[in-house]
């Protein structure tokens, strides 16, 4: 169903409400539920028909911060933390579906350690 035609005094005062607003137009036409494209239409053919004071687009899609931190993050060798399997439950699992226990995968930051153990299908 085609929504209703908005006369062009409408579409002005709208285009000229959105470019005041401080928004992106796409922001500005999500919140007042008018498709972008419609809208970018309505000031094509404004234009068109000689409207030169229409306002230029906003353009902020994105503010990038100011600065951005980087923190190094040195990664040691370290003395291998025993890695503690439930053999029951993987024994058993590897029994019944033909599963291979690997080397488990570790990642260790300060003090803090991670251990990930990797199933392998046979």
């Amino acid at each position: 169903m085609r929504s209703k035609r908005i006369p062009a005094e409408e579409q002005y005062r709208l285009i000229m409400e959105c470019r005041q607003s401080g928004l992106t137009d796409h922001q500005w036409c999500v919140e007042h539920d008018i498709k972008p494209g419609t809208f970018y239409n309505w000031v094509k053919r404004l234009r068109q028909k000689g409207c030169v004071d229409l306002p230029a687009s906003t353009r902020r899609t994105y503010c990038a911060p100011e600065s951005q931190e980087v923190v190094r993050v040195d990664f040691h060798d370290t003395d291998p933390i025993p890695y503690e399997q439930p053999l029951n439950v993987i024994l058993a699992t590897t029994e019944r579906n033909n599963l291979s226990v690997a080397e488990p995968m570790k990642l260790s930051v300060g003090s803090f350690h991670l251990t990930i153990p990797t199933l392998l299908i046979i």
